[in-house]
């Protein structure tokens, strides 16, 4: 059993694969866009609500990007970034690409579907 968490929910992981963690909250990785260490100094004031990275200030924070398969209604891109100290995963957020910020929880995947901004991916099983 480990924790997942994102937001200022739960700051302690374990050792988490990025995917397992997004595939929690029913996203799912179409690839892996970028990785770099997070300048403290130049931290986007939208993203300080959804991560919390006071626990970590002293401590090398890496960002890593990836591209999801899920989709905007109007086939704009979403992306996901999760937060690492080490291997521990302490948090991420997802993107909407053309929209600002665009930020989102990763829990928020129902709702962004109930509202209609996101289509419902559907994964098939070839046999």
């Amino acid at each position: 059993m480990f924790l997942i968490g994102c937001s200022k929910e739960t700051t302690e992981q374990n050792h988490v694969n990025p995917i397992e963690y997004l595939e929690s909250f029913g996203w799912h990785i179409e690839e892996k866009i970028s990785k770099e260490k997070l300048e403290t100094k130049s931290l986007d004031p939208s993203i300080a609500g959804v991560v919390d990275l006071k626990p970590y200030v002293n401590e090398e924070i890496y960002i890593t990007t990836y591209l999801l398969k899920e989709k905007q209604k109007t086939g704009k891109k979403i992306f996901a970034s999760i937060y690492q100290v080490d291997e521990d995963i302490i948090g991420g957020y997802g993107n909407l690409e053309g929209l600002e910020p665009g930020v989102f929880s990763l829990k928020d995947k129902e709702r962004l579907i109930n509202v209609g901004q996101i289509d419902k991916f559907i994964t098939l099983t070839v046999r």
